[in-house]
């Protein structure tokens, strides 16, 4: 009975705090902390264009993150949920996207310098990679810097 009482009562103490550890991994908790909030693009003195995208990462009235595109013309600009996000132990960000566009979920891992960011890797659902090790598989170029243009409203 004795071992009973203990056990119902370790079992109420990691409910109390299962709670608050869900809530921080919540995508929108990660993105905030890790700073990728807002609007990114490669030139932020140039305004969005078909050579100039500006890449947001928003959360919604709805409390969901999204990354949206804005790839100068309204017919092409989409938005897509990001549904999963952490922090990695080397400091990166991992975060999954749900390109409804394309029909597929992508995860990415970013890392960061004051101010910008760049693509580390970026998987396919069936493991298709076009970064690894921040280059482009399809040209070993190295991945941009983006630039955080504006805080998201």
């Amino acid at each position: 009975m004795r071992l009973r009482c203990l056990a119902l009562v370790a079992l109420g103490f990691l409910a109390l705090f299962a709670a608050p550890a869900s809530a921080q991994q919540m995508p929108a908790n990660v993105l905030r902390e890790w700073g990728l909030i807002g609007w990114w693009s490669l030139r932020c003195q140039q305004p969005v264009s078909s050579n100039n995208y500006y890449y947001g990462y928003v959360v919604g009235a709805d409390g969901k993150v999204y990354h949206e595109r804005d790839l100068g013309d309204p017919s092409r600009n989409d938005k897509s949920e990001v549904v999963s996000a952490q922090l990695l132990a080397d400091g990166t960000l991992g975060i999954s996207i749900n390109f409804t566009s394309i029909n597929q979920i992508r995860y990415v891992i970013f890392t960061k310098e004051p101010g910008r960011i760049r693509a580390l890797y970026n998987r396919g659902p069936s493991g298709d990679l076009t970064v690894e090790n921040g280059l482009f598989k399809h040209n070993g170029q190295q991945t941009p810097w983006q630039y955080k243009c504006r805080e998201a409203s």
